[in-house]
């Protein structure tokens, strides 16, 4: 066995191994590159009886590495021993355990470590993707964060062992992966780690593991498991959840791992694959382990039909669940029905009748608004979206936008146009249209939601995080018509992605160009001359866009900047807008109609546009305009 040569290295790399060939040689080459010095590294080999030829391997690397640690033992059985014995030998601050046949990217172990001390983080969860096909998590990957909270930012949907922990939380809490499970001994290791935690940081900014789906299929993740194991890890990862925290809000948080994942897979149709005997004993440590826990706020972690399984075990009804997971395994689907009385699970009436209809009225109602496709044309705002309740049996009697006013009582609600009957992942529901007029709205942020009503029964839903490919994330500007300025805008949310209004820029600064249409000129010969007023107007990129084509992209038109920010533009018949683009945004703005004349038409104009040409004739043709017409020119009409 080596020894390594320093005192106090910073990280202890633990890699447990049985029969990891050919992968095992990727892994440990991948050592070398880890930006820390043999003095700042520990490895630590545990070969758990391997036979394939990994023995050999090890022990090569063993022998040419000082700081390299071999640890042989006679096979154990599982993954549980080997981890342990590796993490019971580390002699770093820190340490981390990575598979046999996974890969640290370059300089990984180096930048966790620097991180880790920079911010004084107890564990950092190191983002991974997956190699030949494995999937990786990613909920808890979505930002870097120096201090992570366990349940908003959902790190307990990761309990394996692959982070880098601070190694005197496991002198403090004497975690251990149990080795009486087959699958999932990490997680009470790595759930009694972050529990006494006081700081957890995330590095979602690149991988930093590749874990590998084996081409032999080998992966212990990869075995079928039963309804016994599932039942002792919940018993297990729960034991330690309770052993760790207070009765609250953190704790019935955090149980939505074991609840949802090893609770809910107890009781799928592998519960009727285990016999009589064991289906009792196994309803009977549920109910001693998770019954004394199990709120409202811990059952809002399951679906209507988990739910329903979990309070039948929960009171020991086996006969009950029995009938239930069997109906699932005949190819039952849970939907919901609504009645008098509200949604309840809708089942086989003889079932129904058998668990009682009370019970079934515990149900999770979750209502689904998705934004198909939003314009704005001045200042009203037209919306397509469509509404259903998940795995309803029924649509809902009526649909609404509500625009509600942030942090105030005031709400509007506009009745939708154009609705049509949907389905939706076989849920009935309506697709519709609705449109509101901004100038309707006082100065604020204004939220908008869809309302699904069933009877007295009403579902709001937040409008604009599901939403379809054509609707894109950029901000449109509210316009008052009359008098061509702008009033607000309408965005979607920072995090969240949802729609709202902001009346009169009072929670945003404003961004983009500034500019109006100020009116658009027929000159004869079927040409139109489009004035535009712009602050800067040399720094804008300006395109046309067709009628009815993509507002993503737009034609060149012949252009002249006059004084003043005055813009002219040539623009064909067929042209319905002018989009505007600046290094802070862009702006669409619709054309208004033609301005024509009686009589003598304006002199026609070429195909190149100049100041002295177009423009003139443009600007003569509209003072001629106002003079017939007996009012004052505008302003932006005057000889200067």
């Amino acid at each position: 066995m080596n020894q390594k040569t320093a005192d106090s290295p910073l990280v202890s790399l633990v890699i447990p191994v049985y029969n990891s060939m050919p992968y095992l040689i990727e892994t440990l080459d991948a050592i070398e590159k880890q930006g820390l010095s043999q003095d700042e590294l520990e490895v630590v080999l545990v070969n758990d009886g391997s036979t394939d030829g990994s023995e050999k391997v090890l022990a090569e690397y063993a022998a040419k590495h000082p700081n390299y640690r071999l640890i042989d033992q006679p096979n154990s059985g599982g993954p549980a021993d080997p981890c342990n014995k590796g993490i019971a030998a580390v002699t770093g601050k820190y340490f981390f355990v990575v598979g046999s046949d996974d890969v640290l990217t370059e300089n990984a172990l180096g930048d966790l470590a620097t991180y880790a001390e920079k911010h004084g983080s107890d564990i950092v969860l190191a983002k991974m993707a997956g190699l030949n096909g494995r999937h990786a998590p990613g909920s808890m990957f979505k930002a870097t964060k120096p201090d992570a909270h366990l349940v908003a930012d959902r790190l307990f949907n990761s309990l394996t062992a692959i982070k880098l922990f601070r190694t005197d939380l496991v002198t403090k809490t004497g975690a251990h992966n149990p080795t009486h499970l087959r699958i999932g001994s990490d997680q009470p290791f790595t759930a009694a780690c972050y529990l006494v935690a006081k700081k957890i940081s995330v590095r979602a900014d690149r991988p930093f593991v590749m874990i590998r789906k084996r081409d032999d299929g080998k992966n212990v993740t990869s075995r079928p498991r039963t309804a016994t194991e599932y039942s002792d890890l919940l018993t297990a990862l729960v034991d330690v959840i309770i052993e760790w925290t207070e009765p609250g809000e953190l704790r019935d948080g955090v149980l939505h791992r074991p609840v949802n994942g090893a609770m809910r897979k107890t009781l799928h149709p592998r519960f009727l694959a285990v016999d009589e005997e064991e289906q009792e004993r196994i309803v009977s440590e549920m109910q001693r382990v998770v019954g004394p826990h199990f709120n409202d706020a811990v059952a809002a972690h399951l679906g209507s039909l988990e739910r329903v399984k979990a309070r039948l075990a929960l009171a020991g009804r086996l006969e009950e669940l029995r009938a239930l997971i069997q109906w699932e395994k005949d190819g039952g689907k849970p939907r919901l029905a609504h009645d008098d009385d509200g949604f309840r699970l809708d089942l086989p009436e003889g079932l129904t009748r058998q668990i009682g209809v009370e019970l079934l009225r515990d149900v999770k109602v979750v209502g689904v608004a998705r934004l198909e496709d939003v314009t704005v044309e001045s200042g009203v705002v037209r919306l397509e979206a469509s509404a259903h309740v998940r795995d309803a049996s029924a649509a809902p009697d009526e649909v609404a936008l509500r625009v509600r006013r942030r942090d105030a009582e005031t709400s509007t609600d506009y009745p939708v146009r154009s609705q049509e009957p949907a389905t939706f992942d076989g849920a009935p529901g309506a697709r519709f249209h609705v449109e509101l007029d901004s100038g309707d709205l006082d100065e604020g942020v204004w939220d908008l939601c869809i309302v699904q009503r069933f009877g007295d029964e009403e579902l709001e839903n937040r409008l604009g995080r599901n939403r379809s490919e054509l609707v894109t994330d950029e901000r449109r500007l509210l316009l008052d018509a009359d008098r061509g300025t702008e009033t607000g805008v309408a965005y979607f949310t920072k995090g969240y992605g949802n729609l709202s209004l902001d009346i009169g820029y009072t929670l945003l600064a404003r961004t983009g160009p500034r500019a109006v249409v100020v009116g658009v000129i027929g000159t004869g010969s079927g040409r139109r001359v489009a004035l535009l007023r712009a602050s800067d107007p040399e720094s804008l990129q300006i395109t046309v866009t067709p009628k009815g084509g993509s507002k993503e992209v737009g034609e060149a038109a012949p252009i002249a900047y006059l004084e003043g920010g005055l813009v002219a533009l040539l623009v064909p018949e067929d042209i319905g807008s002018i989009r505007l683009a600046n290094a802070q945004g862009v702006l669409e703005r619709p054309l208004p109609g033609t301005i024509t004349f009686d009589g003598e038409a304006p002199r026609a104009v070429g195909t190149l546009i100049d100041s002295q040409g177009v423009i003139g004739t443009g600007l003569r043709a509209a003072r001629s305009m106002a003079r017939r017409a007996g009012i004052r020119r505008p302003r932006f009409l005057q000889r200067r």
